[in-house]
């Protein structure tokens, strides 16, 4: 069994936790960086064409997002939840189809 995707989904929350609790306080002139966004891109870039540890981190990653960016209030208002994780598996969709075509 392959523990790799686990290791990524546990790694995320606690990213998620600290980019939404520890590294507010830290923002430099107001600007935080995504953290999440950053770290799926990495994987994504760093990993072969043929792995799929790059979809379990923008599957999770962006589900995270989801869920710790928007308030509640939010999500029974628009009945939209699903962006932010529609967006990163977009994002690494578009990374490996380009990676497959132009590196191999």
């Amino acid at each position: 069994m392959n523990l790799k995707p686990f290791f990524l989904i546990v790694f995320l929350y606690i990213l998620a936790l600290f980019q939404t609790s520890f590294f507010v306080h830290f923002s430099v002139f107001n600007i935080l960086p995504n953290f999440i966004l950053i770290s799926v891109i990495l994987i994504n870039l760093l990993e072969k064409s043929q792995e799929s540890s790059g979809w379990w981190a923008a599957g999770s990653g962006g589900f995270f997002w989801d869920i710790f960016s928007v308030p509640l209030e939010m999500v029974f208002l628009t009945g939209f939840i699903g962006f932010y994780t529609l967006i990163l598996l977009l994002g690494a969709f578009f990374i490996k189809k380009i990676f497959k075509k132009y590196i191999g």
